[in-house]
């Protein structure tokens, strides 16, 4: 070893994320679990510790276990048509227990960050049934994009420490895991690739029809259930995008911007769904004497494959152009 004892006391320490803290973490995260049957706790509780302990070999699973496990969710096994959900308003997770272990794996990060995001959720704002119409749908494809994204990131740091992940990611989320893979072995930034697989998630087809097909059908039944109730005051509040961007985040800053969020895929609706969400909208503000949520006209439509419509042009654009045509 060159150097005296002295300089080498001098030099900064490394500190490693797989350290104490991330042991605490661990070691909360296994307290809050619950077995879905008594007979079963201790091959679930050993299931799930198998679950951290594997996820926690990376740096993104490890950072994202650690700030879950401050977050005060309970844990559980359950079996659905999901690979797994979080219910932030109960503070739960669950994972799919009848999934591959690959899954499992991949599920926790991307549940744990919906966990996270809700925390970074600006103090007093509405819940999803609150929100405009517009509003909602941008935010809920955002925290999914970027849940999808932070998944993307576990999944490639899998690559020798747990290559089965990163060959599932590679094979059933293709065009996002790409994103994210291609960027990094191009500039090897991080927040550029997670930056990445977030654009792409909206360019995905699986992803658009999926979602917004649960978004939709939400919408309308808050419309419905809101107008037989006679509920006031549901799908009117503007979420803003500078508050969704905050939600998502990259080592601790925010990675996207308000602009992405407020144009092109990311802020557009089919003529289909529009035309639906519209007269549910209306119907909802009959019944209950309000005026009615009109944010969808922000929106730019699209097809159902997800093709960009030519944007329309407003009266005061038109007479703009229409100006300077003249003056010509």
């Amino acid at each position: 070893m060159s150097g005296t004892v002295a300089e080498f006391m001098q030099k900064p320490v490394k500190k490693y994320a797989c350290g104490k803290k991330a042991q605490e973490a661990k070691k909360t995260l296994v307290k809050a679990f619950t077995a879905s049957e008594k007979g079963k706790k201790g091959e679930e509780t050993a299931l799930f510790k198998k679950i951290l302990d594997t996820v926690m070999k990376t740096e993104k699973g490890r950072e994202t276990m650690t700030a879950l496990s401050g977050l005060g969710y309970s844990f559980a096994f359950e079996t659905g048509p999901w690979g797994g959900f979080c219910d932030p308003n109960n503070k739960k997770i669950v994972i799919n227990a009848s999934s591959s272990f690959p899954d499992m794996l991949q599920a926790a990060v991307h549940e744990g960050t919906h966990a996270v995001q809700r925390s970074l959720k600006k103090e007093n704002s509405p819940e999803y049934w609150n929100m405009n119409a517009a509003s909602m749908l941008r935010c809920r494809r955002a925290v999914e994009a970027d849940a999808v994204a932070h998944e993307m990131a576990f999944a490639y740091e899998c690559k020798d420490i747990i290559p089965e992940v990163y060959q599932n990611a590679e094979k059933t989320k293709t065009s996002v895991f790409k994103a994210y893979a291609g960027e990094m072995e191009k500039s090897g930034d991080g927040k550029k690739a997670i930056r990445a697989s977030f654009a792409a998630w909206y360019e995905c087809d699986d992803f658009r029809r999926s979602y917004d097909c649960a978004h939709v059908s939400d919408i309308s039944r808050f419309c419905m259930g809101g107008k037989w109730n006679k509920m006031s005051g549901l799908l009117s509040e503007e979420y803003p995008a500078e508050d969704v961007v905050k939600m998502c985040r990259y080592k601790g800053e925010s990675y996207i911007t308000s602009d992405f969020l407020n144009k092109g895929l990311a802020f557009s609706i089919s003529v289909e769904d529009k035309k639906y969400l519209t007269d549910a909208l209306l119907g909802y503000a009959a019944a209950v004497g309000e005026k009615p949520d009109t944010s969808l006209s922000a929106m730019r439509e699209r097809t159902a494959d997800g093709k960009l419509l030519p944007e329309k042009k407003t009266v005061k654009a038109a007479i703009v152009t229409k100006t300077k045509q003249a003056g010509r």
